[in-house]
Order: C-alpha cells, then structure tokens, then sequence
C-alpha cells in the first residue's frame, strides 16, 4: 500500500509518501501564503522523487488540525478533492500526533504543543504513540496543571517563545520546527483502518475562530 500524506496545519507544509513502514520521500517546506498555490507542486516532487504517478497511490493522510484555520482548511480540502479524484478514502491525522510521530518512541511520553491565541495553546500526550490524553484546547495555566498528571512527558513545540509560563514550570522542553512529511505518510498506514470517505473529511479545530467586530 502506498499512502500519500499532507499536513497543512503548522508554520510549515509537510507531504510525504510511505509504503509498508518506509518513507519513500517527502517535503518539508515553509511556504507562508503560497501554500495553497504550492502544495500539488510538492505532491508532484514527492511522486517524481519515489518514481510513482497518482494512480499508484491507494490512501490519502490528511492532517486535520488543531493548528491554523487557513493551512488546516487548505490541506483538508486539497486532500479530499483529491481523494475523490482518485475515488480514494482519507485517513484523519491528528496534526499533533503527526508533530511527534517519528519521536515517539525517543521519550517515555510526549506532549505536543501549538500555540493558539494569546495565553492558549493546543496540547495532548501520548506514550509511543498511543493517547494518552486527547487533543485539547486549553490555557497555558491549564496546561501545566494538566502536566503534572504526566510527570515524565517531555514537551515538543515550535512555539516555545509563546509559552513562558510552560517554560518556568520546569518542564523538559524540546524545541522542534516541524513535523515530518514521511513520518506522516507512517502515521497515515497506521491509521488505514479509520480511513473515511473524502465527503466526511473535515478540519478539527478544537474551537471557534476568533472574529473581530463587524463594521
């Protein structure tokens, strides 16, 4: 089974393609506001990359937030057309879990973290892989609060800027950039058996976007 996987949802635009536990290849870049524009150009480099067109690939991965609305919204939408294209099912990726898979299994437990607006951020914990606690929108103070539930999790975010009460906690804290496109497409296969059709696909954004007053 070959999958293809896109994850929008962070500061940078991963894509990758994996086949039985192996990463084929994969694109990590940070594209800002041309990501819409270039996405199916990484597709396209991915697949050129690993020898294969589109009719090879059998699933579609698809990182579904939480993180920012418009990447989670362009890498939603392009995967479910996509996959309907190709008469393809999509397999849902939490983008937090996908932030830390191919670290998974390098610490006890994991807790992911993206910032959110101010004072707030997205956390969950997981332990080589499985959840721990879910996907969360939470305050900063909360977070610390619920850490100390999980005493061994080592936080990993690229927010740690953001973060100055987690960071006067004393928590371990690694400072990491991106997720990985291939280690995506590993968590897509893992995940083929939650694969749904593209129309069910949607972002899951853990709150309402923030809306300033109407003029």
């Amino acid at each position: 089974m070959i999958t293809l996987a896109v994850e929008c949802s962070g500061r940078w635009t991963n894509v990758g393609l994996a086949s039985g536990g192996r990463i084929l290849s994969e694109r990590n870049e940070k594209l800002g506001r041309k990501q819409s524009e270039e996405l199916p150009i990484l597709v396209d480099e991915v697949l050129a990359e690993a020898c294969l067109k589109l009719s090879d690939v059998d699933l579609i991965a698809v990182g579904t937030g939480p993180g920012y609305y418009t990447g989670i919204r362009a890498g939603t939408a392009y995967g479910a057309a996509l996959a309907e294209a190709l008469g393809l099912k999509v397999a849902p990726l939490s983008s937090l879990k996908a932030f830390i898979w191919d670290i998974k299994d390098e610490y006890r437990s994991v807790a992911p973290v993206f910032k959110a607006r101010r004072g707030y951020c997205y956390a969950a914990v997981y332990a080589g892989g499985e959840e721990l606690a879910a996907p969360s929108f939470l305050s900063e103070a909360g977070l610390v609060v619920m850490l100390k539930d999980y005493p061994d999790a080592v936080v990993v975010t690229p927010d740690i800027g953001h973060l100055a009460a987690l960071r006067e906690s004393g928590r371990e804290i690694v400072e990491r950039e991106s997720a990985s496109g291939g280690a995506a497409a590993l968590l897509g296969e893992a995940c083929a058996s939650s694969a749904e059709e593209p129309r069910k696909i949607s972002g899951n954004y853990l709150r309402a976007p923030d809306i300033g007053p109407i003029e």
